[in-house]
């Protein structure tokens, strides 16, 4: 289960870094690193994983409100390719591929790890999406639960939208030189679609620092969609402040579909629930990290 939810994680929201070279400019050995990025406020996220992989180091770069974990000491590289090792399910499996030949290359797999000396690398994990966490660690990188609604001079609700939207950039690495169909976003984004039985994927504009990036997005606007999801994150829950988000989002789902939300009463708790998700909450709770895969 780990390493589905961590292939999930990284291909989402991370980078397997391999160096070109052996040595640089000043004759130091150049090591692999494993980069997982999450808002600073999921820093207790990142410490946990930190504490299960039983190393790692936590970075905090100036000017930002985000947290680096980083894995660059050979055991955990060597862990972390082993667990990723046949659950990656998109283009960046070309990235533990590079990671794998280099670890094969230079040392010998501990046989605590491994029954050979080297690992052996594994395709794309074609399971259904609904069999194991890997959608999960994708939500906890790229998904976003969100809800807005509208009041009427009485105070009652009216326009609810109400939706969890995921998004990927199109093309995985446009300096790589390799087919189509092995570097774009597409296929996992389609099956994500039909997974959560969305009618449409569609394409948009994600603004970047310094760029507008073009990515494919899905939505959950229809009941059906959404129940798909509730269900599977039921059985594979999200271990981020998200996790609270959600929460708070199927509460507003059920709400919506009761359409209780036509009181007063059911009004106030839709305005509760909206300002305890997202940016708006200031409180976490973080009890579901005793429930983390640790293996």
């Amino acid at each position: 289960m780990l390493g589905s939810y961590l292939a999930g994680l990284i291909e989402g929201d991370g980078s397997i870094i391999v160096p070109k070279k052996e040595r640089n400019e000043k004759g130091k050995l150049l090591y692999p690193k494993v980069k997982i990025t999450f808002v600073e406020k999921d820093s207790p996220l990142a410490i946990k994983i930190k504490e299960i992989i039983g190393a790692g180091t936590l970075e905090f770069p100036k000017n930002t409100k985000y947290v680096n974990l980083l894995f660059q000491d050979l055991k955990s590289l060597q862990r972390i390719a082993v667990l990723l090792n046949g659950k990656m399910r998109t283009p960046k499996i070309e990235a533990l591929f590079r990671l794998i030949d280099w670890l094969n290359a230079k040392f010998n797999i501990s046989k605590a790890l491994l029954s050979s000396n080297k690992i052996l690398k594994l395709e794309l994990d074609n399971t259904p999406l609904g069999n194991n966490p890997w959608f999960s660690g994708f939500i906890e990188a790229d998904g976003n639960f969100y809800s807005s609604f509208e009041l009427n001079s009485e105070g009652l609700v009216k326009c609810i939208r109400h939706y969890m939207r995921i998004s990927q950039k199109t093309v995985y690495n446009k300096n790589l030189n390799i087919s189509i169909e092995n570097n774009t976003n597409f296929i996992i984004m389609e099956q994500i679609r039909e997974f959560l039985d969305v009618k449409s994927l569609t394409k948009i504009n994600r603004t970047k620092q310094n760029y507008i990036e073009l990515a494919f997005e899905v939505r959950t606007v229809r009941k059906n969609s959404s129940e798909k999801l509730i269900n599977y994150l039921s059985k594979f829950p999200l271990f981020s402040s998200k996790q609270q988000d959600f929460l708070a989002w199927s509460e507003i789902h059920k709400i919506r579909l009761s359409k209780t939300y036509k009181t007063k009463e059911g009004a106030s708790k839709l305005i509760y629930l909206k300002n305890s998700m997202n940016t708006l909450r200031t409180q976490f709770n973080w009890d579901s990290l005793d429930k983390i895969y640790t293996n």
